[in-house]
């Protein structure tokens, strides 16, 4: 029976060990939530409201990632570079600076002969080894006689509103402007109502954006907007949809290519057809917000300022609410099982108005995860979307997933069980050796 005094031992080890850990991570916890003390009474007049603690909305511990896994992305934890890159949400990781900051823009002319692509599965987060990346359904994009190719296939999983829908994909610059011109010579994929070709400046979060859009319902139309302040998690109620303009272009934009082209500067935005100006919208004639800028000493103006990506794609609208299939056009044509739309860059210019450093040092100094971990990595942000994705107008909806990489030894929510386990087990072993001896107490003496 000397065996099983061995696994007795092993048992009580483990057991003291998950018992220390268990007390680690649930001081970790506590301090994660920031549970405060009792405040201590004062004047009314003199109350100091309680700073907004973040929170990484899937992360099992809840409140902000921990420093194992210190980045937060599409709700998720991770020390994987690429959650630390663009989408890293500062406020929700462990400290603002384990994201790495954005990499400022750079003057670029892509003729897609051999860019410097990565997928989101591949992308390391550094920009001064990709340009672009293919933020999720990676198989949808192709470089292929010179041409960035995006395309968009039915979807095997039928939407929230019960109906099948294209599950296209979309391409983004790894570097952030701030004012600048983008021209990009681009064929559409809307041949088919409810099919939506874009060509967009875009802030995930605060939300700035500015944009082409060509709708399946007619594609001699080009659609222009431009929006403040609206991040994806944004109630749709409180999205300001009156800066929309319709431009019509007496061209069918799905049969050949032209050129399209975003001036934005501080005081205004162009928006060009090859070469001609269709719209413009001036600073000083958008909406007021609330406030004073800082800079300017005057009223806040409802007009994108912050630094955003340049990103193409393609997706299916006239499948989704019924609003959005009325924009776009309804039913889109999936009659054929095989039915594919492609939207195709030939190439983009882009000239920025600040233009940024060119180090090669990346993450700056004090930036990214304080702890490295050598991977596998498992990431359900960006490994296991099967495509799908919150955000923006270009994306789908997203696909539950489960928790990213969190190390089982430090997921309080695993931890209890496994101790009660343990403890059962160790008695079980406990109740063994006892039942042993006693038998052996009984040859002894008879």
């Amino acid at each position: 029976m000397a065996p099983f005094q061995k696994i007795g031992r092993v048992f009580l080890t483990t057991l003291l060990l998950v018992q220390a850990q268990s007390e680690h991570a649930t001081t970790s916890l506590f301090a994660t939530v920031n549970l405060a003390p009792l405040p201590v009474p004062i004047a009314p007049a003199a109350a100091i409201p309680k700073p907004l603690k973040g929170s990484c909305r899937y992360h099992p511990g809840g409140g902000t990632c921990p420093e194992h896994a210190p980045c937060c992305l599409n709700g998720y934890c991770s020390d994987d570079p690429r959650y630390c890159s663009t989408g890293c949400e500062p406020k929700n990781s462990w400290k603002e600076s384990s994201c790495f900051p954005q990499a400022f823009c750079s003057n670029i002319h892509e003729d897609f002969n051999q860019p410097r692509l990565a997928s989101s599965k591949t992308f390391n987060g550094n920009p001064y080894q990709f340009d672009f990346t293919t933020d999720y359904n990676a198989e949808s994009v192709i470089v292929q006689n010179s041409k960035l190719k995006i395309s968009m296939k039915l979807d095997r999983i039928p939407n929230s509103y019960g109906r099948p829908q294209g599950l296209g994909s979309v391409v983004s610059t790894t570097r952030f402007m701030q004012y600048g011109k983008v021209k990009a010579r681009i064929k559409t994929g809307s041949n088919s109502p409810g099919v939506v070709s874009a060509f967009i400046i875009r802030n995930e979060d605060p939300g700035d954006e500015i944009d082409f859009e060509v709708v399946g319902r007619d594609p001699t139309e080009a659609q222009t907007n431009f929006y403040y302040r609206t991040p994806p998690d944004m109630p749709t109620d409180l999205i300001d949809y009156g800066n929309t303009g319709k431009q019509p272009l007496s061209t069918n934009t799905a049969l050949d290519f032209h050129d399209y082209e975003i001036e934005w500067m501080p005081e205004y935005i162009l928006w060009k057809v090859d070469d001609k100006v269709i719209r413009h919208v001036f600073r000083n004639e958008t909406k007021d917000d609330v406030g004073i800028d800082p800079a300017t000493g005057q009223t806040r103006k409802r007009y994108p300022s912050s630094p955003a990506r340049i990103q193409f794609g393609i997706w299916d609208g006239g499948q989704g609410s019924e609003g959005t299939a009325t924009w776009a056009g309804t039913p889109t044509d999936w009659s054929k099982p095989d039915q594919t739309y492609e939207i195709q860059v030939d190439y983009v210019d882009i000239k920025c108005y600040y233009p940024g450093n060119e180090t090669q040092t990346w993450p700056p100094a004090g930036y990214g995860p304080t702890k490295i971990h050598d991977g596998p990595y498992f990431t359900p942000g960006l490994d296991n979307r099967n495509g799908h994705d919150a955000g923006g107008s270009l994306h789908n909806e997203q696909e539950s997933g489960v928790h990213a990489y969190v190390p089982f030894y430090k997921n309080p929510k695993l931890m209890i069980p496994a101790g009660c386990l343990m403890g059962l087990a160790l008695v079980v072993v406990g109740t063994i050796e006892v039942v042993r001896r006693r038998r052996l107490s009984k040859v002894r003496w008879s």
